[in-house]
This record gives C-alpha cells, structure tokens and sequence, in this order.
C-alpha cells in the first residue's frame, strides 16, 4: 500500500512539474505520459531501495 502512495503522488508532483515548465516553455500539446512513466521508474527504485535497507538492517541485527 505503501508503494501505491508514492506512485500517486509522483504521479501527481511530475504531471504538475510538466504542466509547469510546458507553460515556461510557452504552451504547446501537454505530454502525459512521460511523467507517468517517469514516476514508474521512480517507484520500482524506490521498492529497490527499500528492499536494499530492510536487507542491510536485516543483516546487522544478526551480527548482534
């Protein structure tokens, strides 16, 4: 579930981001699907970063 909020919020800050410097650009046709694909990419290296720390914390707790 966790995953899922950062998706829909990356969805939601890089569609806001495009929408912003396409206006500083001058207009134009709005491209939508590269920020959806942008916060995919920024998910799955989200869920690999948390699974490299849960597994780093994992391995100190049994060196204890």
């Amino acid at each position: 579930m966790k995953y899922l909020a950062v998706l829909v919020w990356a969805i939601l800050l890089l569609q806001m981001t495009n929408f912003v410097l396409n206006s500083l650009a001058g207009g134009g046709t709005l491209n939508l699907i590269a920020p959806i694909i942008g916060a995919v990419v920024f998910t799955i290296l989200v869920v690999l970063f948390d699974m490299v720390i849960k597994s780093s914390k994992h391995d100190t707790n049994e060196q204890h």
